[in-house]
């Protein structure tokens, strides 16, 4: 009889506590191919989806963000760079995070607004630093990786799909009362 072994982890990497600020500060990873696309200061592959989040949901992760609900984290491929200092291909690919950041540049563009009218640029210095820019958005950096079957199964690992509440769960959120307690 076959003893059944446990694979290897395939996200393997090191945990970083990065701010938000430092998704659009600091040295941007760039493209190497015409089909990859720049994110702030990543780059997508040419195989990630476009953005599919509507408005109402960019608007309520960045509403949670002020609430204090945490942004959740983000993996990114390492960076590596050549002989001539450019990045080789694949470095700094983000592999999970894409809606998550796109909500982020479109608030900091100001073409989304939260909590019925709030702006970025409306937001005082203080309150973007304090609210907004210094919050952690953790990341998991992978050591840089140029096996692009490797990284295409642990972006379909990261992105299997959640699953949706259907309208009879979300009535549940309505008609379910917590008894009085005496």
């Amino acid at each position: 009889m076959k003893t059944l072994q446990l694979p290897e982890p395939i996200l393997t990497g090191t945990q970083r506590s990065y701010t938000i600020s430092s998704l659009w500060q600091g040295t941007a990873a760039r493209p190497n191919q015409t089909s990859e696309r720049q994110l702030l200061n990543l780059v997508l592959p040419s195989w990630q989806r476009p953005p599919c989040w509507s408005n109402e949901q960019q608007i309520r992760f960045i509403e949670g963000i002020f609430l204090g609900l945490g942004t959740g984290f983000y993996v990114i491929n390492g960076r590596e760079y050549g002989d001539d200092g450019k990045d080789l291909p694949m470095s700094g690919w983000l592999l999970d995070g894409q809606q998550r950041i796109t909500a982020i540049a479109r608030f900091i563009n100001d073409e989304i607004a939260v909590f019925g009218g709030i702006r970025y640029s409306s937001l005082s210095v203080a309150e973007k630093r304090r609210r907004f820019e210094n919050i952690v958005f953790p990341c998991i950096e992978l050591e840089y990786q140029a096996d692009e079957t490797l990284l295409k199964t642990l972006y379909r690992r990261l992105n299997f799909s959640g699953t949706a509440h259907t309208l009879v769960d979300l009535a549940l959120l309505d008609e379910t009362r917590e008894a009085p307690q005496d």
